[in-house]
C-alpha cells in the first residue's frame, strides 16, 4: 500500500507518499499527493479525515473516520486518476450497456443482428446477475469466474468466455476497467460430468472436415430426387443442387433472388442473407459483411443440368412476380411466397427427404446435414474442377485461403505416401 508520512504523524500507518504543508484550519499538516489529491487531517481527535481532488472536470471529495479508512478510499481514487478511468465509479450494469451499445463501434465494424442478439442473451443470463450492481472498480477475477462457470455446458462456457473477453476489452478502452486479467477466466466443470476431450490428429487443423462428413455426388443426387418427389417438386431438387454446386450457405440460399443471377456468365452475386433472431427473420449483409460472387456448372458431376434448370426456374419466378404470388422474386420461396425458416423447411420438407435418400435412419441419425452440401462445393472445386484454393476460398466466402486448405486439404494429407516413398 502507499504511504504518506507528514511531520507530526509519525508512527501511524498512513497511505501514499506526499508532501506536507500547514493546514489553514485545525492542527497538523495538509498532505498533497500525486494527481492533485489533497488530504486534510482530522481537526481534532476522533474527527473525520478528508481528501479532495478533481475528476471529470468537477471537484470531488471523500471522508473517513480514520486515516487508514481514508487511505483505502484514496488508493482507489489514485488508481482511477492514474488510468484516466473515471467510469470505474459506475456499476457493472453501465459497463454491460456500453458493451452492447452499437454506437461504440465504427459503422463498418458493428455486429451482425444475430451476434448482437447472442451477446445480449449471454449478458442478461450470465453477466448481469453477477456484476450488474458491482462498482466496476470492485469487479474481480472471482466475479468473472463466477460468470463463466454459470454456463451449463463447455460449449456455452466457451461462448460466455468469449463474451467476457470482449466485454473486458471494451471496458479497458472506455475507462470502466483497468485490469486485463479479468478476461483470464475459463469454464470449469466443477461437479458436473464432462465427456472425454476429442482426440485430434497430429499436425492436422481443428478445421479439418473428414471425408466421411462430405456426401458423394451420388448421395447429393439421391437427396435431390427425394426432394423432387415432394410437395414442391423440381424446385426443391434444384435448391439442393444449387447449394451443393455453388457454395451458398442456407441464409444466402433462401435470400436468393432473380436479380442476383447472371445466366449468361453462370454467376451468382451473394450480397445478402436471411437470419432468424428471436423468432423474426431479417435480411442483412453476408457473413463477415463481405459480398462475393460464385459460379455454378452447366452440369453437375452427377449429370444434373443445373444451368438449364436454373434458367427455367427464373422464368417461373418472373411469372410468379407478375401474378403476385412471389413479390420478392425469390428463387426458393416458402409456400407463402416469403423467406423460408430453417425449422419449417427441416420439418416439412427435409425430414421426409432425408429418410427417402438414406441421409437419416428411422431414429433420425445420420452423418450429413444441409450444410454438408457446402462441403461438396468446396471439395468439388478443389479436386474435380482442379481450381486453385484461393479461387475456391473467394467463391465460398472463407476469410482466407488458409481456411480452405485447413478444412479440405489438410496439413497431413499425403504425408505417409511421401514418407513411404522416401524410405524405400
Amino acid at each position: 500500500m502507499l504511504r504518506f508520512r507528514p511531520a507530526g504523524w509519525r508512527g501511524r500507518l498512513l497511505l501514499v507518499s506526499g508532501t506536507g504543508r500547514a493546514a489553514t484550519r485545525g492542527g497538523g499538516e495538509v498532505v498533497e499527493l500525486e494527481y492533485g489529491i489533497t488530504v486534510y487531517p482530522a481537526r481534532e481527535e476522533g474527527g473525520r479525515w478528508r481528501a479532495v481532488w478533481h475528476e471529470d472536470g468537477e471537484r470531488q471529495q471523500c471522508e473517513a473516520r480514520s486515516e487508514e479508512k481514508l487511505a483505502a478510499k484514496v488508493e482507489k481514487v489514485t488508481e482511477r486518476l492514474a488510468a484516466d478511468a473515471s467510469n470505474m465509479k459506475r456499476p457493472g450494469a453501465d459497463l454491460i450497456a456500453w458493451y452492447l451499445n452499437p454506437d461504440r463501434l465504427p459503422v463498418d465494424e458493428r455486429w451482425s443482428r444475430k451476434h448482437a442478439h447472442t451477446q445480449q442473451r449471454l449478458c442478461e443470463r450470465f453477466v448481469m446477475p453477477v456484476i450488474g450492481t458491482v462498482i466496476c472498480q470492485d469487479i474481480t477475477t472471482g466475479h468473472m469466474r463466477k460468470v463463466v462457470n454459470a454456463a451449463p455446458t463447455p460449449g456455452e462456457g466457451k461462448r460466455v468466455h468469449a463474451a467476457i473477453s470482449a466485454l473486458v476489452n471494451a471496458g479497458l478502452e472506455a475507462g470502466y476497467l483497468v485490469n486485463p486479467r479479468l478476461a483470464s477466466v475459463h469454464w470449469q466443470a466443477g461437479d458436473r460430468p464432462l465427456p472425454p476431450p476429442p482426440v485430434g490428429v497430429a499436425g492436422e487443423s481443428q478445421l479439418w472436415v473428414d471425408t466421411a462428413e462430405i456426401p458423394s455426388d451420388d448421395n447429393v443426387a439421391r437427396l435431390g430426387r427425394a426432394l423432387g418427389a415432394g410437395r414442391h417438386g423440381d424446385r426443391d431438387e434444384l435448391m439442393a443442387q444449387v447449394a451443393a454446386y455453388s457454395g451458398l450457405r442456407w441464409g444466402e440460399l433462401v435470400a436468393l433472388a432473380v436479380r442476383q443471377i447472371d445466366l449468361a456468365q453462370r454467376v451468382i452475386t451473394v450480397d445478402r442473407k436471411i437470419v432468424e433472431v428471436a423468432g423474426h427473420l431479417y435480411a442483412e449483409a453476408p457473413k463477415n459483411r463481405k459480398q462475393r460472387r460464385t459460379i455454378y456448372p452447366r452440369r453437375t458431376p452427377g449429370g444434373y443440368p443445373l444451368a438449364e434448370k436454373l434458367s427455367a426456374r427464373i422464368d417461373q419466378v418472373r411469372a410468379e412476380q407478375k401474378a403476385g404470388t412471389n413479390p420478392l422474386g425469390l428463387v426458393f420461396p416458402s409456400p407463402t411466397g416469403k423467406y423460408w425458416r430453417a425449422s419449417n423447411f427441416g420439418r416439412n420438407v427435409l425430414k421426409r427427404a432425408y429418410l427417402a435418400a438414406g441421409w437419416r435412419d428411422d431414429d433420425g441419425r445420420g452423418r450429413w446435414t444441409w450444410h454438408s452440401l457446402r462441403h461438396v462445393f468446396c471439395t468439388t472445386g478443389l479436386f474435380t474442377w482442379k481450381l486453385d484454393a484461393t479461387y475456391v476460398s473467394r467463391m465460398a466466402g472463407h476469410a482466407n485461403y488458409r481456411i480452405t486448405l485447413d478444412m479440405y486439404v489438410g496439413s497431413t494429407a499425403g504425408v505417409l505416401d511421401r514418407a513411404r516413398t522416401a524410405t524405400e
